[in-house]
């Protein structure tokens, strides 16, 4: 009887993260960026090739409230020349690390400064609510980030 449940636990995580895999940049994400920079960034995202659901974490029972939020964990690979299209942060906290390749990252804060900068192996992009960016691979090499945000269980 517990190895039906471990493995039925198994399959819903599975296709739990089938589906949190689908997208990379959130539909409300996109919309309340373009809304607010339309200045050329890309509104589409093209050129990735995968993304790898490493696992989630149920935040229930970690926090007093965590409002039916999951920790999720994927790798994104990103093609040459792919765009992860320009998207604004929203209660959607997370860090990228870069795994391989470098990505440029076009960024605007809550102080409405634009920065442009080159991510490269080892390094982070830290996301969180207000943060406007998004990435375009220019390099000529596959880009792998690993990305861990916080984002609705459902």
């Amino acid at each position: 009887m517990k190895s039906l449940f471990v493995a039925t636990s198994v399959a819903l995580v599975a296709l739990y993260s089938a589906a949190m895999a689908q997208t990379v940049v959130p539909e409300a994400e996109l919309e309340a960026s373009v809304e607010q920079f339309a200045v050329g960034a890309p509104t589409e995202t093209s050129g990735i090739s995968a993304i790898i659901n490493l696992g989630i974490v149920p935040l229930a029972g970690e926090f007093e409230t965590p409002n039916g939020r999951v920790l999720r964990t994927r790798e994104i690979v990103l093609e040459p020349n792919g765009t992860v299209a320009m998207h604004r942060h929203e209660g959607r906290p997370g860090v990228a690390y870069i795994i391989e390749g470098e990505v440029t990252e076009h960024r605007v804060g809550l102080d409405g400064k634009a920065v442009v900068s080159v991510k490269t192996a080892g390094e982070t992009a830290l996301e969180s609510t207000g943060v406007v960016h998004w990435w375009i691979n220019e390099s000529g090499k596959t880009v792998r980030a690993l990305v861990v945000d916080i984002v609705p269980a459902g």
